[in-house]
């Protein structure tokens, strides 16, 4: 199998708004977040939007870990709406890790369908694992 590794998750962000405000919404706790101000690069930027994410509940391939997420939150899709007509961002983003570059990524167009329902767009990172197989 070429694709080694997948991670999927809904990402939310925003210029003015907070991250906060998602969690507020959705009434449930992020993967990870940030806020607008917050320091990274050990110290030396700061964040200029919020970022909101949660990673599927499910191990295994991109269609998996996305059905996952989706299953997890249909009972939210009047609130993701909400939220983007608020102006916040919402994306699927995924990564995919393949070995050697010798990879393909195939979501069935049942899934497809079930993405496009939501107001998040769709982003995939597929990245090469250039280190030798031993």
């Amino acid at each position: 199998m070429a694709v080694i590794r997948s991670r999927a998750a809904l990402t939310v962000q925003h210029d003015v708004l907070g991250a906060a405000h998602v969690s507020e919404v959705l009434g449930i706790e992020p993967s990870e977040s940030f806020e607008i101000g917050d320091g990274f690069a050990r110290g030396t930027r700061t964040r200029e939007h919020s970022h909101w994410a949660l990673d599927s509940p499910a191990d295994g391939d991109l269609e998996s870990q996305l059905r996952a997420l989706l299953n997890r939150l249909e009972p939210l899709h009047l609130a993701l709406r909400d939220l983007r007509d608020e102006g916040y961002r919402l994306t699927w983003t995924c990564y995919c890790e393949e070995r050697d570059g010798d990879g393909a990524i195939s979501l069935s167009a049942g899934l497809v369908n079930d993405l496009g329902t939501f107001p998040a767009d769709l982003w995939i990172d597929a990245f090469i694992d250039t280190e030798p197989l031993a």
